[in-house]
């Protein structure tokens, strides 16, 4: 019943090909996040947005929290595609640890809202969304590898202090971008300020 409907779907609306539904609907998701309507999102209005009927989403989300959870996922991911393309080709992993940071802002600065989702207190607990675990888990690699790279002689405890330390820098130039407030205390773009060198700060010097 289901296949016939997507089908169906597809053929009057041309938005997805046949089964790419769930795919077509956290992408409405996500622009509606992004287009501030976080507070009035529906299953509803996404299947509306969508261009499918009301009962559509309820083939893939249980809730409306099941959908953001998705959302959030999808986030993590194009986050960690935009890291991987500020660091592309850099051989050097202390200047690579850098381009993954401003990665980081870049893509956070760009996209607050869906930003503030993936960040926020109701996808924090671990074990519930086992997509958005993974997502968020692999974000995370690029920077810890990189962090290895740089400390090759250093303890498990020294190199996740200073994967803690890096995302302190990152997360918290993000916040303080999208919240208006690096103004009081950088007078240039951030995004172009040797402040968000994260190799500045955790003094990775060469011979580490």
């Amino acid at each position: 019943m289901y296949e016939c409907m997507s089908k169906s779907l597809s053929e009057k609306t041309g938005a997805y090909h046949h089964g790419d539904l769930k795919a077509a609907l956290i992408k409405s998701a996500i622009s509606m996040v992004e287009e501030g309507g976080l507070d009035q999102l529906s299953l509803r209005g996404v299947a509306k947005h969508a261009g499918v009927s009301r009962a559509a989403p309820y083939h893939h989300f249980a809730g409306k929290r099941e959908m953001l959870a998705d959302v959030a996922a999808a986030g993590f991911r194009a986050l960690t595609t935009n890291m991987l393309a500020k660091a592309d080709g850099c051989s050097d992993p202390r200047e690579r640890l850098d381009r993954l940071g401003f990665g980081y802002v870049d893509f956070s600065v760009a996209r607050p809202d869906l930003f503030r989702l993936m960040q926020g207190p109701q996808f924090q607990e671990t074990g519930v969304f086992p997509d958005l675990d993974a997502a968020r888990s692999d974000s995370a690699s690029p920077l810890m590898n990189t962090i290895i790279e740089c400390m090759p002689n250093s303890s498990e405890e020294e190199v996740r202090a200073a994967a803690g330390a890096a995302w302190s820098i990152v997360h918290g130039m993000t916040l303080l971008v999208i919240d208006g407030r690096m103004e009081a205390i950088l007078d240039v773009d951030p995004l172009e300020s040797a402040a968000l060198r994260i190799t500045t700060h955790l003094n990775l010097s060469a011979s580490d």
